[in-house]
């Protein structure tokens, strides 16, 4: 399986779940074409497609 990650997009007034899959030199080879509302179906989206979710660290801006 490929890594991938999980990210949320805006949505309206909200925000929903995509996982894309990077290469090695950051750039975005797949993304999902669909959102999801809920991170467990992201999650099985994305392995269903032969990826595997992982964790991501937080970036600074995200945890002050």
């Amino acid at each position: 399986m490929k890594a991938c990650e999980i990210l949320h997009v805006p949505c309206k007034k909200t925000y929903r779940w995509k996982w894309r899959h990077t290469g090695t030199d950051g750039r975005t080879l797949v993304e999902s074409d669909q959102s999801y509302a809920l991170y467990y179906e992201c999650f099985s989206a994305a392995r269903e497609a032969g990826d595997e979710p992982r964790r991501q660290a937080a970036t600074p801006a995200e945890h002050p």
